[in-house]
C-alpha cells in the first residue's frame, strides 16, 4: 500500500493497546503486531484489494475474511502457540480495529 509504513503503524499501533488484558503475551506483542501486519497485507494481496504494484485493487476489503486470513495464518506458522490461542485472537481483534483507525487517519483507507 503506498504511503504505509509498517514500522510506524506497529509502533502506533502498539501505543494504543492496554497491555493488561495481553500480560500473557505482552512479551512477544511487538512480534505478534508485525506478523498480523504481514499476514493482513499477503490477504489484500491474494483477495485483490491490493494490485501487484500494492495500490487499490478491484476488491473491497472484507474484514470478517481477513480476520479469518489473518487468524488461521497465524495458527499455521506457530502451532506450539496454540495455548495462547485466545489471547492472539483478542489481540488480532484489537489490531483490526486499530489499523482501521490508523489507514483513516493516515488517508489511506480508500473510504
Amino acid at each position: 500500500m503506498v504511503g504505509y509504513d509498517c514500522h510506524e503503524a506497529r509502533e502506533w499501533i502498539l501505543s494504543q493497546i492496554d497491555p493488561k488484558p495481553f500480560r500473557a503475551i505482552q512479551d512477544r506483542m511487538t512480534e505478534l503486531i508485525e506478523d498480523f501486519i504481514q499476514y493482513d497485507f499477503h490477504f489484500m494481496r491474494v483477495s485483490g484489494v491490493l494490485d501487484e504494484n500494492d495500490c487499490q485493487g478491484e476488491q473491497e476489503y472484507d474484514e470478517d475474511e481477513a480476520f479469518e486470513f489473518i487468524y488461521d495464518a497465524y495458527l499455521s506458522d506457530h502451532p506450539q502457540d496454540e495455548d495462547d490461542d485466545m489471547m492472539v485472537a483478542a489481540l488480532l481483534n484489537r489490531y483490526m480495529e486499530l489499523q482501521s483507525l490508523y489507514l483513516e487517519a493516515h488517508g489511506l483507507s480508500g473510504e
